[in-house]
């Protein structure tokens, strides 16, 4: 999620937590070993075989992307923000996916973070004290599909760092190109592993990189090493203010994080805000009919302010609460969406933070206990 005026992406907050590290490595359809868990144990993480395998015209062994899980007809989510690897991170998970249940969705995308050291390096890697465990992601994962919750899984480059130069990851300029996708790669086929040993339905390749979005060989070559790895569905999410890249015909679906600003008037009524997507649904129905594919918005949302609608892309707009005016953005979205796009994933839910939120006092995006979160219920029913 991002400005055009350059605000910054990802959410993170400061928590101090113990470092324990991520350590996963992918070996062809072999064996995935994740440890540093809370306990400091070891887990092996054993990659699934693939049962569906076609030849190719060179009788190499590749998977049929036919066999994939299949998603539910509607895509009704939320994102679930990971970060660190606090003792208790997995039993939060599953005490908010509870609360997930109680709210009718139907998928989470479960966004945590990588990071590189500024805006033009190389080096995109995990974070032993921020990026969650290959042990919790797993854990997460197995926890959702337990309750009947599909997962999409969305490593996201943070933009902690990058804002010390005043960049977000949506300006990456990398001096070597290669060198940075080689780097990406080895980091998401590592998550590609673990979302083919748990059968996850919707492994997302990328997030608002628009500046490296036009290195359409790099991203087919990396979407290709992908599908070697993992069968599930594949996505990118773009922003809102670009182009969707060329690429997008070698995906499944086509993701856009849709943030788009409202022209609706001060204190809007919900049809006026019905009225002012218009602007942005012929856009979205003139994407998915160019690609011929369905089209996600894979972020969603705005924050707990008056007026918050006309630029929800910043995260803040005076600090003043207001329920009611989130609510009613809730409520114009899913109107004006629902049978435009094939699903829906609203911004945010954190891990450790949800149940411990003053729904009345909170002037941020989170909507749970407030108004807005009884639309999500509403919209997905």
């Amino acid at each position: 999620m991002l400005a055009a005026a350059m605000i910054t992406g990802i959410r993170t907050r400061s928590s101090g937590r113990r470092p324990t590290g991520l350590v996963a490595v992918l070996a062809g359809f072999s064996v995935l070993t994740a440890c540093g868990t809370a306990a400091n144990s070891t887990k092996q993480i054993r990659l699934t075989p693939v049962a569906h395998l076609v030849a190719s015209p060179s009788g190499t062994p590749v998977v049929d992307m036919k066999a994939a899980r299949p998603l539910p007809a509607f895509q009704g989510g939320v994102i679930v923000y990971a970060d660190g690897n606090d003792p208790g991170l997995l039993s939060d998970a599953q005490r908010l996916l509870d609360h997930l249940v109680a709210v009718r969705v139907n998928m989470v995308a479960l966004a945590f973070p990588l990071y590189q050291t500024s805006w033009t390096s190389t080096d995109v890697h995990s974070d032993p004290a921020k990026t969650p465990s290959a042990a919790f992601i797993q854990g997460f994962i197995e926890a959702a599909h337990q309750r009947k919750v599909g997962v999409l899984l969305r490593p996201l480059i943070d933009d902690t760092p990058l804002k010390q130069s005043g960049h977000w990851r949506g300006q990456l300029q990398p001096t070597n190109a290669a060198a940075w996708f080689a780097s990406y790669k080895a980091q998401i086929l590592t998550f590609a592993g673990i979302a083919q040993a748990e059968g996850v339905e919707v492994l997302d390749v990328g997030t608002e990189l628009s500046s490296l979005q036009t290195n359409t060989p790099a991203w087919l070559d990396l979407i290709s090493s992908i599908r070697s790895a993992y069968h599930g569905q594949l996505t990118y999410s773009s922003n809102w203010d670009v182009a969707y890249p060329d690429f997008g015909s070698a995906l499944d679906f086509a993701s856009v994080d849709a943030f788009y600003p409202l022209s609706g008037p001060g204190n809007a009524s919900v049809a006026q805000l019905v009225s002012a997507w218009g602007q942005w649904t012929g856009k979205l129905s003139t994407l998915k009919s160019s690609l011929g594919k369905p089209v996600v918005l894979t972020e969603l949302g705005t924050t707990s302010e008056p007026n918050s609608y006309q630029s929800p892309y910043n995260w803040t707009h005076g600090g003043k609460v207001s329920l009611e005016a989130q609510r009613r953005y809730y409520a114009a979205s899913c109107q004006a969406l629902r049978s435009v796009v094939s699903g829906m994933y609203w911004w945010v839910y954190y891990t450790n933070y949800f149940d411990k939120l003053v729904p009345d006092k909170d002037p941020g995006y989170q909507p749970a206990g407030k108004p807005a979160e009884r639309e999500i219920t509403a919209c997905y029913s």
